[in-house]
């Protein structure tokens, strides 16, 4: 059976579990040509207002030493991710790590890259409120296309 699922875009927290929702995305697609982006999100907030919501982000050209040493440390573990992936000849992965807010940094990019599927982490908190946590949550109800949201191991059996 081939996948419908052409242009996915994977949101990676760098933690352990990436490696796991990289393995799911590549079952999902068994060999089938497919365009997989591995999305990783910096957030750095430089002033926090009175409700706590950054204020601003600022452009790449203006980013602070310790957000660059983020990005960077961000972009050899996503160097390490992709290494460690057993990825098919049929399957095209690129990577990008950036700066910003997550879920508007990962819609964005998924409207961008005409994805087909967001496969995300879900910490699988208890609550209604927590089931997916915020990122999750807002990726889930405004993106432009399917969303496979994949429970991280560390929460309770």
């Amino acid at each position: 059976m081939m996948s419908t699922y052409k242009q996915i875009l994977v949101a990676v927290d760098l933690s352990d579990d990436s490696q796991r929702l990289c393995r799911k995305t590549l079952d999902i697609v068994k060999g089938d040509k497919v365009n997989i982006v591995l999305i990783h999100v910096v957030e750095f907030m430089y002033q926090v207002g009175m409700s706590y919501d950054p204020m601003f982000y600022p452009s790449m050209e203006d980013l602070s030493e310790n957000e660059t040493l983020l990005i960077k440390s961000g972009e050899e573990k996503m160097a390490q991710l992709i290494k460690t992936m057993s990825i098919p000849k049929t399957v095209c992965v690129e990577s990008s790590v950036i700066s910003g807010v997550p879920k508007t940094e990962i819609l964005r990019l998924a409207e961008e890259k005409k994805t087909d599927l967001i496969v995300c982490g879900s910490h699988g908190r208890s609550g209604f409120a927590l089931l997916l946590g915020s990122t999750a949550n807002a990726i889930l109800h405004h993106a432009p296309c399917d969303v496979l949201a994949v429970r991280s191991k560390k929460t309770k059996e």
